[in-house]
């Protein structure tokens, strides 16, 4: 990956806008079931920030998982 982080507000509103097309093509019920997850780089010090987004459901973790003590606190995030 790049290694950029995008910011929680960015990612937030590409989560919102692709929870908003699967509302268009299914049903609000289906939108909001759907877990969306954020891909780009995720660290230590932003799975705070993106984790506390109402749309972003998760993360998919890549470099930073070869480092067992930056996976551990990424898994361990914290909501704001």
């Amino acid at each position: 990956g790049t290694g950029k982080v995008a910011t929680p507000e960015i990612a937030q509103n590409v989560h919102a806008t692709c929870r908003a097309i699967i509302a268009d093509m299914y049903d609000e019920e289906a939108a909001d079931g759907m877990r969306i997850l954020y891909g780009g780089s995720v660290t230590p010090e932003s799975v705070d920030d993106l984790m506390s987004q109402p749309d972003i459901d998760g993360a998919l973790v890549g470099g930073a998982s070869l480092d067992a003590e930056k996976f551990g606190r990424i898994i361990n995030f914290k909501t704001l």
